[in-house]
């Protein structure tokens, strides 16, 4: 099986590509972990902070760096017969039918409280990061694939928000929809 989380920051689509990976025995890939690797400074642990944003900001003025990274995947995630992939761009480049997408989504303000709880920042900060980095990292997308990330989810089997439950839930409503699927 095959399957693409996709979500913006702090959603839990990592959360929830992780513990389904875990939970179905198969591997999970981070289109995230991935680019940080390919980008010439590494001096950030999260993207939702100065030097994070500073990557971003990078990233829009070099898409060469996002243009390997997806070539990387397309090719990676196609040679896998069970692979669960956390990204934020796959579900539009991934065209066959039989990989399942899913999109996790939740409100703003449940997100940077997230980031903010994770990263030990203030929720001014985490909010402030989170909303440059969501604005900065579609407008990537926008400009080199002309996709409208958080706006059209036509790609997506399912689509999940995860505002007013747990992770424990959105898990279990993700692993039910795959088992069905795979029936």
């Amino acid at each position: 099986m095959r399957v693409i989380v996709s979500g913006l920051t702090a959603s839990g689509k990592s959360s929830v590509a992780t513990s389904l990976a875990l939970n179905f025995g198969i591997e999970y890939f981070s289109a995230s972990s991935k680019l940080r690797d390919l980008l010439p400074k590494k001096d950030f642990m999260v993207w939702e902070s100065k030097k994070g944003i500073d990557a971003v900001k990078f990233r829009l003025n070099n898409p060469q760096y996002d243009k390997k990274l997806d070539s990387f995947i397309l090719s990676h995630f196609k040679s896998k017969n069970d692979v669960i992939l956390d990204s934020w761009v796959a579900p539009w480049k991934i065209k066959d039918k039989e990989t399942i997408k899913i999109y996790i989504k939740a409100e703003e303000s449940v997100r940077a409280k997230r980031v903010s709880i994770r990263d030990k920042i203030r929720l001014e900060d985490a909010y402030k990061f989170m909303k440059q980095k969501d604005t900065l990292t579609k407008s990537i997308y926008k400009k080199i694939y002309k996709i409208e990330i958080d706006k059209d989810f036509t790609p997506f089997n399912l689509v999940v928000d995860s505002s007013n439950i747990d992770l424990n839930s959105v898990i279990q409503i993700c692993s039910d929809f795959i088992m069905n699927q795979q029936k």
